[in-house]
């Protein structure tokens, strides 16, 4: 049966490119014995995360699907480990690693195109902000545009930047710095210090239908860096605002988002809390929320600065613009300084497995 199993789930997805190597999602059955850490990673904080999002997913009408349809793993097999879930929402280090392993298979996410997944990283940003334009704070967060159909192709950035949509999409709120909005635009959300000390949040609604592309490479091709990380790109944008705004356009994509007044922590897609180093983000196209997802990489030590291993499980709880493939992922690294340096140094390879239930 789960020779069975397994074969079935090799069907999974999407389309072969028109290259040699083909970008369908391959999966290949392990043991927990595979996964690199396996024992010395305390999951019990991660179970918890499966629980709450088990609860979310429980009430969505297609559970444990891409955006495109696809199934992940199996829906009766998902109802009976998220009801034992949801039961017992809190477990020991030791009771979760048992509860992983005698109800799910792992299984390595691979494309014969990219046998590797690609990590990065996203955290909260602050910015400053007014409900209301005036000479400080001129730069509109824009909505939704009336109308919008989910998939369709609006101006790129620029025209956008430039007035495109003006009297289309609604201003949520209107900030002072390009820079830093333009940094929320990749990590998805962030939060706005009002002037009356209130702090909001605004976060990822939709896109506007053009692909992703990270400025960092043409930079280094010009020559304006020669180490690209989020802190270099940043710093060079501040110290050259002549040229902010032409480097910025390199990137099509553009982000329209949800304001709420209210809400103090991080939120993902799932409309759930993110959990630092727990919670990461996929491209919901090719992978489903929810989804116990383990990852071998490694990742940059904030007071050494050097690479060390990092091997956890992780829950699938939000998506991004910039996500393209069944094992990219966004790992989300909270909020305030070091989650910030953490975010724009991690950039690395390694592999990555779904925990399926049986």
């Amino acid at each position: 049966m789960r020779r069975i199993f397994a074969y079935a789930l090799l069907a999974l997805l999407t389309a072969c490119g028109g290259g040699e190597k083909s970008d369908r999602t391959e999966l290949t059955q392990v043991s927990f014995l595979d996964l690199p850490g396996w024992q010395s990673d305390p999951v019990g904080e991660a179970y918890t995360v499966f629980a709450s999002s088990c609860n979310a997913m429980m009430r969505r009408p297609a559970g444990y699907t891409t955006r495109t349809g696809e199934v992940v793993g199996n829906d009766a097999a998902w109802r009976r480990v998220c009801a034992d879930a949801q039961l017992q929402p809190v477990l020991n280090d030791a009771e979760a690693r048992r509860f992983f392993e005698t109800r799910f298979w792992p299984y390595r996410v691979w494309t014969e195109r990219e046998p590797l997944g690609h990590m990065t990283g996203y955290y909260l940003p602050l910015l400053q902000g007014s409900l209301t334009p005036d000479a400080q704070f001129r730069i509109p967060v824009y909505g939704v545009p009336s109308g919008y159909v989910k998939g369709q192709q609006l101006p790129e950035r620029a025209a956008i930047e430039a007035g495109a949509l003006a009297g289309t999409a609604p201003v949520l709120l209107y900030v002072e710095d390009p820079v830093m909005l333009f940094f929320v635009h990749i990590q998805g959300s962030g939060k706005v210090q009002l002037r009356d000390g209130r702090i909001v949040t605004i976060q990822y609604a939709a896109q506007n239908g053009h692909r992703y592309v990270a400025i960092g490479k043409p930079m280094r091709d010009e020559g304006l860096l020669e180490v690209v990380s989020m802190q270099t790109i940043r710093d060079y944008l501040y110290q050259h605002p002549e040229q902010a705004r032409r480097i910025m356009n390199l990137n099509p994509s553009y982000i329209f988002f949800t304001l709420n007044e209210t809400e103090s922590t991080a939120k993902g897609a799932l409309g759930l809390s993110l959990t630092p180093v727990r919670s990461v983000a996929v491209d919901d196209d090719r992978a489903a929320y929810g989804v116990p997802t383990y990852i071998a990489t490694t990742h940059p030590n904030y007071y050494t600065q050097q690479q060390e291993p990092l091997n956890r499980l992780m829950v699938s709880q939000d998506t991004g613009g910039a996500l393209h493939g069944p094992h990219r992922l966004d790992i989300f690294f909270g909020i305030g300084p070091e989650a910030e340096w953490a975010a724009g140094q991690q950039n690395t390879r390694g592999d990555v497995y779904w925990l399926l239930p049986y």
